[in-house]
């Protein structure tokens, strides 16, 4: 690659100019401009209910957590975008040092493409041949890797690749019995790597896995089965002499340091995380080894109190993750004054609707509740544009998403 910078973050600045319409829910109706947003206060200053924002210094301390780990621990960092789909952050960490961008598929890629991304690792199987197609012609103006986990992904790859002349580097994924995608141990990945050896259309750059799919959280059994994972990567990269080794969630990424630790100078390592650019109050709160701080919240109105001790907000699953816990109310706001919630919680959220288990009778009618998030990674897609604010919640910047 040349010594370009990793994204255009010149066309990522011109998303500012984009003008803000019906397209953006949760908006000032009046607001047609990022400029017309800057410095209004959330919830009260015209944004309709429910309206996501994101937190600026909780983002800045997250970016900057990570981009230092890897700086202190020798890893590169290749940070999972599929996770917010937004360049805004993907420059951000750029800035702060990033080796290349991951996605999950060749729509993802295409979006970081649009916005010049020069390495891109596809951290999935692509077999399918108009996606083949797009791979082996992108690799004109771009490193793009992908997974492959068979021969028969390997012969996929390859036909396509050879029939357009160009060449498609690859990773071997390693998968365990049970898990996810990847060959099942190291001498099944060994033979896909000698498949990709004799594959005119492919260049072996490396191998990769996922140890988030063997833990789920920080007790002896996972944290023993995500080690058992990491060093069967390591037994594999040296058995098929990898320049590169891949791995790496927002779960273990101290595991993945110690372990990758002992993979010697001359071969790269390199951590993917995603979901701690925004973090959450409940899933990787619980799992992260890193102080982070939660940068999601999503604001909406007691709409409904129907009957003592329940009431409703006008946020539901269209709004908000729910595959990993329900969201948590953490603040709130009447007639300007903010105050933190004591026991409420919601119980269930329909499409439009979150039930609001209210023992204390902590909300009326006109409430303003903020609420923190379950899982970053269905947060996003449901927001095409979310509002970046301050300790005081003025806003600061604008962040579009793409899925």
């Amino acid at each position: 690659m040349s010594d370009e910078p990793l994204i255009d973050y010149a066309g990522v600045a011109r998303l500012r100019a984009q003008p803000l319409d019906w397209r953006y829910k949760g908006l000032p109706p009046d607001a047609t401009s990022v400029d017309d947003l800057v410095g209004r206060r959330v919830p009260v200053d015209g944004f309709t209910s429910p309206v996501a924002v994101l937190d600026g210094p909780a983002l800045t301390g997250n970016l900057d957590r990570y981009a230092a780990f890897c700086a202190e621990r020798g890893l590169e960092f290749a940070p999972h975008v599929k996770t917010t789909m937004a360049p805004a952050l993907a420059a951000e960490q750029a800035r702060r040092g990033a080796w290349a961008f991951t996605v999950a598929n060749v729509a993802q890629a295409r979006v970081l493409r649009a916005f010049g991304a020069r390495r891109i690792l596809l951290a999935h199987g692509v077999v399918d041949a108009a996606a083949v197609d797009w791979l082996a012609a992108e690799q004109e103006h771009a490193e793009i890797y992908c997974w492959v986990d068979s021969p028969a992904a390997v012969a996929a790859l390859d036909a396509r690749a050879t029939s357009v002349g160009r060449v498609i580097p690859v990773f071997v994924e390693l998968g365990l019995a049970g898990g996810r995608t990847g060959a099942r141990g190291v001498p099944a990945a060994a033979d896909v790597a000698r498949a990709v050896e004799k594959a005119p259309g492919l260049r072996l750059a490396g191998v990769a896995g996922y140890e988030g799919s063997y833990g789920h959280d920080r007790s002896a059994g996972s944290v023993s089965a995500v080690r058992q994972h990491l060093d069967e990567l390591v037994r594999l990269a040296d058995a098929t002499d990898a320049e590169t080794v891949t791995a790496g969630g927002s779960a273990y990424p101290d595991l993945v340091a110690e372990v990758f630790a002992n993979i010697g100078s001359t071969r790269r390592a390199v951590l993917r995380s995603g979901a701690y650019v925004a973090h959450d109050d409940a899933h990787y709160a619980g799992l992260s080894p890193f102080p982070l701080r939660s940068a999601l919240r999503v604001w909406a109105t007691v709409v409904s109190a129907p009957e003592r001790g329940l009431a409703f907000l006008n946020m539901g699953k269209r709004d908000v993750s729910y595959d990993l816990g329900l969201p948590v109310p953490l603040t709130v706001r009447r007639q300007g004054v903010q105050r933190p919630v004591q026991r409420l919680t919601v119980t269930a959220l329909n499409d439009q609707h979150a039930y609001l288990s209210d023992p204390a009778g902590e909300v009326e009618v006109g409430d303003w509740v903020a609420c923190g998030i379950s899982h970053p990674c269905t947060m996003f897609e449901r927001w095409p544009a979310l509002p970046v604010v301050d300790e005081e919640s003025t806003v600061t910047g604008l962040v579009h998403t793409f899925f």
